[in-house]
Protein backbone atom coordinates (compact mmCIF):
# COMPACT_ATOMS: atom_id res chain seq x y z
CA UNK A 1 0.00 0.00 0.00
CA UNK A 2 2.88 2.51 0.67
CA UNK A 3 4.16 1.76 -2.60
CA UNK A 4 1.29 2.67 -4.25
CA UNK A 5 0.68 5.59 -2.01
CA UNK A 6 4.37 7.18 -3.27
CA UNK A 7 3.81 5.64 -7.20
CA UNK A 8 0.86 7.72 -6.86
CA UNK A 9 2.20 10.88 -5.31
CA UNK A 10 5.27 10.58 -7.80
CA UNK A 11 2.73 10.62 -10.77
CA UNK A 12 0.83 13.46 -9.95
CA UNK A 13 4.47 15.53 -9.30
CA UNK A 14 5.17 14.39 -12.53
CA UNK A 15 1.55 15.57 -13.85
CA UNK A 16 1.74 18.86 -12.20
CA UNK A 17 5.06 19.62 -13.45
CA UNK A 18 4.10 18.69 -17.13
CA UNK A 19 0.89 20.61 -17.10
CA UNK A 20 2.07 23.58 -15.04
CA UNK A 21 5.40 23.56 -18.24
CA UNK A 22 2.60 22.62 -21.23
CA UNK A 23 0.64 25.60 -20.06
CA UNK A 24 3.16 27.83 -19.74
CA UNK A 25 4.43 27.02 -23.18
CA UNK A 26 0.85 27.74 -24.27
CA UNK A 27 0.25 30.97 -22.89
CA UNK A 28 3.79 32.04 -23.99
CA UNK A 29 2.83 30.93 -27.92
CA UNK A 30 -0.45 32.44 -27.56
CA UNK A 31 0.97 35.56 -25.77
CA UNK A 32 3.61 36.25 -28.54
CA UNK A 33 0.62 35.40 -31.13
CA UNK A 34 -1.39 37.88 -30.14
CA UNK A 35 1.50 40.96 -29.25
CA UNK A 36 2.86 40.81 -32.25
CA UNK A 37 -0.14 39.53 -34.97
CA UNK A 38 -3.35 41.67 -33.03
CA UNK A 39 -1.25 44.07 -30.75
CA UNK A 40 -2.55 42.66 -28.04
CA UNK A 41 -0.75 41.00 -24.69
CA UNK A 42 -2.30 38.68 -22.56
CA UNK A 43 -3.10 40.78 -19.38
CA UNK A 44 -0.08 39.81 -16.75
CA UNK A 45 1.16 36.99 -19.07
CA UNK A 46 4.96 37.59 -17.27
CA UNK A 47 3.30 36.83 -13.51
CA UNK A 48 0.75 34.21 -14.68
CA UNK A 49 4.10 32.69 -16.48
CA UNK A 50 6.04 33.15 -12.79
CA UNK A 51 3.86 31.45 -11.31
CA UNK A 52 3.71 28.48 -13.39
CA UNK A 53 7.85 28.24 -13.80
CA UNK A 54 7.83 28.29 -10.31
CA UNK A 55 5.41 25.03 -10.38
CA UNK A 56 7.45 23.23 -13.01
CA UNK A 57 10.33 23.72 -11.08
CA UNK A 58 9.28 23.00 -8.06
CA UNK A 59 7.48 19.91 -8.78
CA UNK A 60 9.85 18.21 -11.05
CA UNK A 61 12.29 19.01 -8.13
CA UNK A 62 10.14 16.76 -6.05
CA UNK A 63 9.20 14.23 -8.30
CA UNK A 64 13.42 14.07 -9.34
CA UNK A 65 13.69 14.30 -5.45
CA UNK A 66 11.05 11.28 -4.62
CA UNK A 67 13.02 8.91 -6.77
CA UNK A 68 16.45 10.24 -5.77
CA UNK A 69 17.19 10.19 -9.56
CA UNK A 70 19.17 13.59 -9.53
CA UNK A 71 21.90 13.72 -11.93
CA UNK A 72 25.37 12.34 -10.88
CA UNK A 73 28.64 12.03 -12.57
CA UNK A 74 30.00 8.51 -11.98
CA UNK A 75 33.46 9.23 -13.21
CA UNK A 76 35.31 7.18 -9.57
CA UNK A 77 32.48 5.54 -9.03
CA UNK A 78 33.70 1.96 -9.49
CA UNK A 79 36.45 2.75 -7.27
CA UNK A 80 34.64 3.74 -4.96
CA UNK A 81 31.92 1.73 -4.84
CA UNK A 82 34.21 -1.34 -4.11
CA UNK A 83 35.14 -0.38 -0.89
CA UNK A 84 33.08 2.03 0.24
CA UNK A 85 29.74 1.39 -1.33
CA UNK A 86 27.18 1.94 1.80
CA UNK A 87 29.23 5.15 3.49
CA UNK A 88 29.33 6.55 -0.05
CA UNK A 89 25.58 5.50 -1.11
CA UNK A 90 24.44 7.33 2.91
CA UNK A 91 26.76 10.30 2.26
CA UNK A 92 24.82 10.84 -1.09
CA UNK A 93 21.15 9.93 0.76
CA UNK A 94 22.26 12.62 3.36
CA UNK A 95 23.14 15.22 0.60
CA UNK A 96 19.98 14.74 -1.18
CA UNK A 97 17.83 15.12 2.48
CA UNK A 98 20.48 17.98 3.87
CA UNK A 99 20.05 20.09 0.19
CA UNK A 100 15.86 19.31 0.29
CA UNK A 101 15.70 20.51 3.86
CA UNK A 102 17.65 23.48 3.06
CA UNK A 103 15.68 24.79 0.18
CA UNK A 104 12.15 23.86 1.89
CA UNK A 105 13.20 25.63 5.01
CA UNK A 106 14.55 28.64 3.08
CA UNK A 107 11.36 29.09 0.71
CA UNK A 108 8.85 28.80 4.28
CA UNK A 109 11.10 31.80 5.88
CA UNK A 110 10.71 33.75 2.56
CA UNK A 111 7.41 33.06 2.01
CA UNK A 112 6.76 33.68 5.86
CA UNK A 113 8.58 37.31 5.34
CA UNK A 114 6.53 38.63 2.49
CA UNK A 115 3.09 37.27 4.25
CA UNK A 116 4.03 39.31 7.31
CA UNK A 117 5.15 42.04 4.63
CA UNK A 118 1.29 41.53 2.93
CA UNK A 119 3.76 42.28 -0.50
CA UNK A 120 1.88 41.80 -3.66
CA UNK A 121 2.75 41.36 -7.49
CA UNK A 122 2.73 44.31 -9.52
CA UNK A 123 0.46 43.36 -12.16
CA UNK A 124 -2.21 40.83 -11.25
CA UNK A 125 -2.00 42.49 -7.59
CA UNK A 126 -1.78 38.46 -6.14
CA UNK A 127 0.17 38.18 -2.83
CA UNK A 128 3.74 37.53 -3.23
CA UNK A 129 3.32 34.57 -0.35
CA UNK A 130 1.95 32.28 -2.36
CA UNK A 131 5.11 31.52 -4.53
CA UNK A 132 7.30 30.25 -2.10
CA UNK A 133 4.91 28.82 -0.09
CA UNK A 134 3.89 26.52 -2.99
CA UNK A 135 8.11 25.97 -3.33
CA UNK A 136 8.08 25.09 0.12
CA UNK A 137 5.02 22.53 0.15
CA UNK A 138 6.48 21.02 -3.07
CA UNK A 139 9.59 20.47 -1.42
CA UNK A 140 8.18 19.02 1.65
CA UNK A 141 6.24 16.42 -0.75
CA UNK A 142 9.39 15.01 -2.70
CA UNK A 143 11.72 15.28 0.99
CA UNK A 144 8.39 13.05 2.71
CA UNK A 145 8.49 11.01 -0.62
CA UNK A 146 12.13 10.55 -0.10
CA UNK A 147 11.97 9.38 3.41
CA UNK A 148 9.48 6.87 2.32
CA UNK A 149 11.54 5.62 0.00
CA UNK A 150 15.02 5.44 2.29
CA UNK A 151 12.59 3.05 4.79
CA UNK A 152 11.29 0.87 1.71
CA UNK A 153 14.42 0.05 0.22
CA UNK A 154 17.19 0.15 3.57
CA UNK A 155 18.39 3.15 1.99
CA UNK A 156 19.47 0.89 -1.21
CA UNK A 157 17.66 3.58 -3.49
CA UNK A 158 18.27 3.83 -7.01
CA UNK A 159 16.63 4.20 -10.51
CA UNK A 160 15.39 0.48 -10.28
CA UNK A 161 14.41 0.58 -6.67
CA UNK A 162 11.46 3.36 -7.60
CA UNK A 163 7.97 1.82 -6.88
CA UNK A 164 6.98 4.40 -9.65
CA UNK A 165 9.37 3.21 -12.35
Amino acid sequence: MLQRFEAAASRALGVVAAAALFAMMLLTFVDVIGRYGFHHSIFGAAEIVEQLMMLTVFAGLAFITAKNEHITVTLMEALIARRLDAPQRWASIAMSLGCTVLITWEMLQHAIDLLRSGKRTAVLDLPQWTLPMSAALLSAIGLALLGLAIVRTRGRLGATSSAAD
